[in-house]
């Protein structure tokens, strides 16, 4: 059978997003970019084997004022998991792409969350915010604490961009965290 993207090559691929059978080398092309890959896509999983991301500095990294250091990172292990489980479950209520993401966290850090993203990840931290006391949300989550916590996922999310329209290399690693620490969707 041909592949129907191209009508040169013999399609040998599966595509869970199109439901067709399409070539190796357009499902290599046309991935995250023409193609909205799902994250359960085994040609996808393979091939963030070897994805190359875009190198970013340090001063080019997003607020390089905010110093956030791996003894803060350390101290706030726990707010870490609750807010990078929190951005997933916000990220996967529509299959969202990495910018997305990155624009939800900017609004958010910035406190004006208009993206769906964001209001819904605003939204989720409210809730786990919302079943702590007083004393635990003061002791347990400054502003100052999260705010950091927020530009260290925004830094993570620019650090995985492989520059695909449709990337989604940061929302499956997000996935993978979720999977890890919550034991599943």
């Amino acid at each position: 059978m041909i592949c129907p993207r191209c009508g040169v090559r013999k399609a040998r691929r599966r595509c869970p997003a199109l439901g067709l059978d399409i070539c190796p080398q357009c499902c290599g092309v046309e991935r995250e970019e023409r193609i909205a890959c799902p994250l359960e896509c085994a040609h996808l999983r393979e091939a963030r084997q070897y994805e190359k991301f875009l190198p970013v500095t340090a001063a080019e990294s997003p607020y390089p004022e905010v110093e956030v250091t791996e003894a803060f990172l350390g101290r706030h292990q726990t707010q870490l998991i609750l807010l990078t489980n929190a951005l997933f479950v916000a990220a996967a209520t529509g299959e969202y792409a990495d910018a997305a993401v990155r624009t939800a966290l900017v609004e958010v850090i910035a406190g004006r969350p208009e993206h769906p993203v964001a209001v819904a990840f605003a939204g989720r931290l409210g809730e786990v915010l919302g079943g702590l006391t007083p004393e635990a949300r003061e002791r347990f989550w400054s502003g100052e604490a999260v705010k950091k916590l927020q530009v260290f996922l925004l830094r993570l999310a620019v650090g995985r961009d492989n520059g695909r329209s449709r990337g989604r290399a940061f929302v499956a690693f997000l996935a993978d965290h979720f999977e890890r620490t919550m034991g599943g969707r």
